[in-house]
């Protein structure tokens, strides 16, 4: 396929998915009231790329949705497969619940649906990078071990169908040649550096999993 015609292709499926998206914002159904408070409306606008009118506009097909102001397992890994249709957005979604979901009764709220989902659809690859370890930093000590290192790692692979064992292979040396005092954790910011030196990894969260890439080169292409 010559490279117009799949350029032409990629825009009219960006297209597709921004239409069932934004289809989904707005509600299917009369919208439902606007209660979302003040306090999270703040917190939203300064800790989101989305303004006022936005977050208005996914409150109310959320609402509509979930009018008891909570979102099933269920419900939000069928909306991310709208969103993001070639990502095996199970994985992802998991994620979202062990962190989100403290209490284990299977639902999330509007305010961390949308940090969730602001992230994923328009974060930087760098910031892809530090969300995924906050996400495996549990106790918010600002370093992660080997283990967590390659559950983020095999995750971010796994969401856009490339094996396990390439994704383990990768962490590991990622890992190892960060570790250099040995201690067996890393930090947020060595953990970031050492990902963006991956250009397999980077090339998959810009692509979303579109191009074909090399998991095994040597991870140092185009590092400093």
């Amino acid at each position: 396929m010559s490279s117009g015609i799949k350029e032409q292709n990629e825009m009219n499926e960006e297209k597709i998915r921004r239409r069932k998206s934004e289809r989904w914002q707005r509600g299917r159904r009369t919208p439902a009231p606007f209660n979302l408070s003040n306090d999270e409306m703040i917190f939203l606008k300064k800790n989101t790329r989305y303004d006022e009118e936005e977050i208005k506009d996914w409150y109310r097909g959320f609402r509509n949705d979930c009018p008891d102001g909570t979102l099933t397992k269920k419900k939000i890994l069928e909306m991310y497969e709208v969103i993001l249709p070639n990502a095996n957005s199970s994985l992802f979604v998991d994620q979202i619940f062990r962190i989100f979901d403290k209490d284990g009764n299977g639902t999330i709220d509007f305010k961390e649906f949308m940090m969730a989902t602001d992230m994923t659809a328009s974060g930087t690859v760098e910031e892809k990078l530090r969300w995924a370890f906050k996400m495996y930093d549990e106790d918010s000590s600002g370093t992660i071990e080997m283990s967590e290192m390659t559950d983020i790692i095999g995750t971010l692979y796994e969401m856009e169908g490339i094996s396990r064992e390439c994704a383990v292979a990768r962490a590991k040396k990622i890992f190892m040649e960060l570790d250099v005092n040995g201690d067996g954790e890393i930090s947020e910011e060595e953990f970031v550096k050492g990902c963006l030196k991956d250009q397999g990894l980077v090339r998959l969260l810009n692509a979303g999993g579109e191009e074909e890439v090399s998991l095994l080169d040597n991870g140092d292409e185009g590092g400093e």
